[in-house]
């Protein structure tokens, strides 16, 4: 027999041995990576995996108006969710489901069928159904309560007010402006899972209670809001308008009082109507502004001195030919003086004067005014407007513009611009926020008045509301919004629609509007009125918007108290003439 080789079996043991070592140490280091380096995040990674948490949305702050009244409060309401392994006759749990919440039958039972130990059955109901589903004696069913936003004025403010979704998060208006403020903080509903992330519930499961939003107080009146709406519904119903906006605010602290569209809808019940019908047009909806644009106009020429007040212009008996357009007025002028080339409205007028500017000084002055930007008032989806630079400016610019063509604006822009002249030519910037304070009474967040620009002169200001005061006489376009015994002044606007399908101005449909302010020696409000595709034979600004601007203004003064003057002044009609000689500027006999 051959003697075994023992040199030949070291390698080999040496090559067990060397194994046996290396898959010793792998063994020692993923001890190691699990029981030192990755210990904490494997844990946490465990954690989630034997638990689930359901997130409960919390209770938004209250909204307010400027008195403390409530314009959208959050209220208690009962969830149903279902754990469907306890339920054994799905299908009679289901229609019994239907008839306590509404749903449908088929819905429910889709929910119920599922391989989940979660599903909800439905959300945000009245607390009463507790007592209905306790009579039912359903296994698997159980409640949870939860908060759903609620507008107790229903269609009052819906504009700027806006609404939530179902998970109360803010999807318009000040809801959603200010979601981060006044939604609160989450709670959780935690809940054990199974290997296979299965849900094992159980109505013991812990609960962690969700803390409730910071409250807002708007510097809106619910009365002064209210009349707005009223008033702009029963103009927009008489005359048959496409639709119709109001803004009024403080023109000496920008404080806005009301803000209204119409048509509306009911934030309670947002699903329920077409997007088109939730616009916040005040602050949405772009159009050109028309006659009330020659504001600004003669307050430029008149700030920069090249128009005095003693000027007088040749208004082309009512047709004036610009290279290859003929302007024309509704009446055939001759000679008018500034003042009252405001008080007839005379297109060819506010041409003539825009005649004596330079285009950048004309639109500098435009911009100081707040158009082509935003106001800043901090509501979402603000339009900017429309106003181009010089740069791509016609020949014909300049006169379309003097008289609110060729630009776009939004209603609280041209009522932004126009409180500026009532406050001393300083414009303000418009806000509808004044506080947030916190569920203990804090006060977290105060807005205030704050200046934006001084865009006129002192001067330049207190003659055109003397302009403007005209407006509204007899011997104006609106003496239907004159307010007995307060001395108004405003200006009207009968724009022409632009119809792109004509490739021209539209001869049927036009944007009607005044804006103005009262009292005229110590304004306490400033409103504009807009009217879109009025119908009727006549659908001037001052016939068509004046009447609505003076039930409101006379509704809200006897609501603020502010009583008439002991002593009428005299207001300066059409026939009024400058105690200086005049001059006559850019015009022939």
């Amino acid at each position: 027999m051959k003697r075994p080789d023992r040199d030949g079996y070291l390698p080999k043991i040496f090559v067990v041995v060397l194994l046996f070592a290396v898959g010793y140490g792998l063994v020692v280091y993923r001890l190691f990576v699990l029981q030192v380096r990755d210990h904490e995040r494997l844990r946490e990674m465990a954690r989630r995996q034997q638990s689930r948490t359901i997130k409960i949305v919390p209770k938004r702050g209250t909204i307010y108006d400027r008195e403390g009244r409530e314009l959208a409060i959050s209220v208690d309401t009962i969830s149903l969710y279902a754990v469907p392994p306890q339920i054994r006759d799905k299908r009679r749990a289901a229609k019994i489901l239907s008839g306590l919440t509404g749903e449908k039958r088929r819905k429910i039972l889709r929910e119920l069928l599922k391989k989940r130990q979660f599903v909800w059955v439905a959300r945000k109901l009245n607390p009463g159904i507790l007592k209905k589903l306790a009579q039912q004696n359903l296994d698997g069913v159980y409640p949870l309560y939860e908060s759903k936003r609620f507008y107790p004025n229903r269609s009052l403010g819906a504009g700027f007010l806006g609404f939530v979704g179902l998970d109360n998060q803010g999807l318009e208006g000040v809801e959603f402006q200010y979601d981060g403020a006044i939604k609160g903080k989450p709670g959780w509903f935690v809940a054990g899972v199974d290997a296979k992330r299965r849900q094992i519930m159980t109505p013991e499961e812990g609960y962690v209670q969700p803390t409730g939003g910071n409250d807002l107080v708007l510097t809106v009146d619910n009365v002064i809001q209210y009349v707005t709406e009223v008033e702009l519904k029963q103009a927009v119903q008489e005359r048959n308008a496409r639709a119709g906006m109001a803004v009024m605010l403080r023109p000496a602290t920008g404080e806005i009082l009301s803000m209204a569209s119409y048509p509306t809808f009911n934030p309670n019940e947002f699903q329920s109507y077409r997007p088109r019908l939730r616009r916040n047009l005040p602050i949405l909806e772009n159009f050109e502004p028309g006659s009330t644009f020659k504001l600004v106009t003669l307050a430029t020429a008149l700030d920069l001195g090249s128009v005095k007040p003693r000027d007088i212009f040749f208004c082309e008996n009512g047709a004036y030919r610009v290279r290859s357009t003929t302007y024309h007025d509704t009446h055939d002028y001759a000679w008018l003086s500034v003042r009252q080339i405001l008080q007839k409205s005379s297109n060819i007028g506010a041409i003539k004067i825009s005649e004596q500017l330079d285009r950048r000084d004309f639109y500098r002055y435009m911009q100081d005014f707040g158009f082509g930007d935003k106001t800043g008032v901090a509501l979402p989806g603000e339009s900017t407007g429309v106003l181009r630079s010089p740069r791509n400016w016609s020949g014909l610019s300049m006169p379309s513009l003097s008289m609110g063509q060729e630009l776009s604006v939004t209603a609280l822009q041209m009522l932004s611009a126009t409180a500026a002249i009532a406050n001393d030519g300083v414009r303000m910037q418009p806000y509808m926020v004044a506080r947030i304070v916190s569920p203990g009474g804090k006060v977290l967040v105060e807005n205030g008045p704050r200046a934006v620009k001084g865009v006129i002169s002192w001067e330049t200001a207190q003659y055109m509301m003397r302009c403007m005061e005209s407006v509204v006489t007899e011997d104006g376009t609106a003496p239907l919004a004159a307010v007995p015994g307060f001395r108004v002044a405003g200006k009207t606007g009968t724009a022409q629609k632009y119809d792109p399908r004509l490739g021209r101005y539209s001869h049927t449909k036009f944007m009607s509007s005044f804006v103005g302010v009262v009292p005229a020696e110590k304004p306490e409000i400033a409103l504009i009125v807009v009217l879109d595709e009025p119908q009727g034979k006549i659908r001037y600004g001052g016939t068509v918007a004046g009447p609505v601007f003076q039930r409101i203004a006379e509704r809200t003064l006897r609501y603020l108290r502010v009583t008439p003057p002991q002593r009428p002044e005299v207001v300066l009609s059409g026939a009024d003439v400058e105690a200086v000689p005049l001059r006559a500027v850019g015009g022939r006999s």
